[in-house]
């Protein structure tokens, strides 16, 4: 079933605001399983360990500081809200194309140049970590130690340098692509038009209420 990326960027932050109110850690570890169920459900297992080799050292360092400055409860509250809320992006992002996001953007009257930006920014960013890597095993090939000691930091021009260079690259070839296409004239129209359809609004509906019901709970 596909959903409009509006209602599911309303379902992801409704679901952010209940993970930053939620305030003991077998609710939040609740949160965190049923994420996880979605990911498994989504087949997308794979990709979220990815992201977790990427957020355990700061999930790690969360629970330390917080259990050190204040108990073992505040702790796991801290380093559980992180993986919850990060998952909670990590669906949404995985699950919207970063057309169709920018689109839907544009729809709730976001400018179109901020629109593209952010749209931009998903797609270029896991080209320029291929470059990298791409880059990495050259230089490595080369007999340069880059194995994540401290004495890499001596040779970390050897990567950043090129993949600063083949960036700026890029920027330019885009520059180019989007005057030859006409970048910012008046009515653009997209190839794809998002529209809201009733289990898009079910879906908003369910998700509004879910939020309202634990505030007046929360708050009351």
């Amino acid at each position: 079933m596909s959903f409009d990326p509006r209602s599911k960027l309303t379902a992801a932050l409704a679901a952010a605001v209940v993970l930053m109110t939620l305030g003991r850690w077998p609710w939040l570890a609740l949160a965190l399983g049923l994420f996880l169920l979605i990911t498994l459900w989504l087949n997308l297992v794979r990709a979220w360990l990815h992201l977790l080799n990427s957020l355990g050292f700061a999930a790690v360092s969360f629970f330390v500081i917080a259990w050190l400055a204040f108990d073992l409860a505040t702790g796991l509250e801290a380093s559980l809200r992180l993986l919850a809320m990060a998952t909670v992006f990590f669906l949404f992002f995985r699950t919207t194309p970063p057309e169709d996001l920018s689109n839907a953007l544009v729809k709730l009257g976001i400018p179109y140049a901020f629109a593209f930006v952010l749209s931009a920014s998903m797609q270029f960013v896991q080209v320029l970590a291929r470059r990298a890597s791409n880059i990495r095993d050259a230089q490595r090939a080369r007999g340069i130690p880059l194995e994540g000691n401290l004495k890499t930091l001596y040779h970390l021009p050897a990567v950043v340098g090129p993949l600063l260079i083949q960036a700026f690259k890029l920027a330019d070839e885009l520059a180019e692509a989007m005057e030859a296409r006409g970048f910012g004239a008046p009515g653009r129209r997209f190839r794809r038009e998002p529209h809201f359809a009733l289990v898009d609004w079910f879906f908003i509906a369910i998700s509004l209420v879910v939020l309202t019901g634990f505030l007046w709970a929360h708050f009351k």
